[in-house]
């Protein structure tokens, strides 16, 4: 049996539910969008789901008017992973690249994002913590609202 067969994968916990924006959108909109979805990154996709960008909580906030598109300001270079890559290869790239995600691309379309939160939560679960993961993630959205 290979040993990488038994390793967690990307997809096993990125999240797969995405919001997204487009690169013609206003910063104004990404903005919200980070707001509505408690998020520090949000992909940038074109009108066939191809992801062309990244847009960071930090790009936003540098961004000198929220007027200006989402083009002007996002991460055009990204570094994406496969569902199929090794949690641990994942978590090595953010580690090693000092990044917060990582959009998760299958058949050149976007399917997922990981993000050092995700880690975290597993983190959290493996060292003993007694709150159950769902529980946090609602009380994490509860103290962004504050």
């Amino acid at each position: 049996m290979n040993p990488r067969e038994t390793l967690p994968t990307v997809e096993q916990i990125m999240s797969s539910t995405l919001r997204v924006v487009s690169a013609g959108d206003r910063l104004s909109h990404a903005a919200r969008e980070m707001e509505l979805g408690f998020l520090h990154h949000l992909p940038v996709v074109d009108e066939a789901g191809a992801l062309i960008g990244i847009l960071s909580q930090r790009d936003v906030l540098a961004a000198p008017d929220l007027d200006a598109r989402v083009r002007e300001v996002m991460t055009s270079e990204v570094l994406t992973v496969a569902p199929d890559t090794p949690a641990c290869e994942a978590a090595y790239l953010l580690l090693r690249d000092k990044i917060g995600c990582l959009p998760v691309v299958a058949g050149g379309r976007l399917v997922g994002i990981i993000t050092v939160s995700d880690f975290v939560r597993i983190a959290y679960s493996l060292l003993g913590g007694q709150v159950p993961v769902d529980q946090l993630e609602l009380e994490e959205e509860e103290a962004d609202r504050v």
